[in-house]
């Protein structure tokens, strides 16, 4: 599997190598510290996961960063990390298409944990990202403005804990078609066009709780 990692710190590079190495197994790893190596690798590698520092002074925003990334690599995994829990800019990451979010203070067990999920499909949101969207949000919008069902609220909890669709069939006893009918009509009624995004959105909505512990 080829990872890109794109950080404008040495070390920071060098510290997501050794998870990548010591969670994923053999990959191929490159490296870039600007938009445009991180670009040029994009296009010439087709990595199939990218890690990307959401804050490099002197590149372009990460927000535009990411889009392009995922213009260029539709299907890539983008994984935001930041040593700043900036709602703002991680919420134009998700728009701009990236599949989770993570601080850089994140242990190694579960980032490597993160990876994995990431990998197989789910969505992976900091709790203490989540903590900062809701009050950053949720101030703007009147609580209930979108209106669900107690399934699709079901749902959608099942969502911001990660789960897959088929996790999702399991725990509602549900065929997986008809949890995928749910997700799309989630993400038609929160103006969303990821899951995750969906997440963040509700979030914004007060619709889930961060931290908030299954049943």
């Amino acid at each position: 599997m080829k990872v890109l990692v794109v950080d404008d710190h040495p070390v920071a590079r060098r510290g997501l190598r050794a998870v990548i190495t010591s969670n994923l197994g053999e990959c191929e790893i490159f490296e870039a510290d600007d938009a445009t190596t991180a670009l040029a690798h994009a296009h010439d590698q087709c990595p199939e996961m990218i890690l990307l520092d959401a804050r490099m002074p002197e590149s372009m925003p990460p927000e535009e960063l990411c889009r392009e990334l995922r213009e260029s690599l539709p299907n890539v995994v983008i994984v935001m990390f930041t040593a700043f829990d900036d709602a703002e800019v991680l919420r134009a990451c998700v728009a701009a298409g990236a599949n989770g979010c993570l601080l850089k203070d994140t242990s190694e067990v579960n980032i490597g944990a993160a990876l994995r999920a990431l990998l197989a499909g789910q969505f992976v949101l900091d709790p203490r990202i989540a903590r900062q969207l809701a009050p950053e949000f949720a101030r703007r919008q009147a609580r209930g403005t979108v209106r669900l069902t107690d399934r699709e609220q079901e749902v959608l909890g099942l969502l911001a804990h990660g789960c897959s669709n088929r996790k999702v069939a399991q725990e509602l006893c549900l065929s997986e078609t008809t949890v995928k009918g749910y997700v799309t009509d989630l993400l038609q009624k929160l103006d969303a066009s990821s899951r995750l995004e969906a997440v963040v959105h509700a979030y914004e909505l007060g619709l889930v709780a961060p931290g908030a512990e299954r049943a």
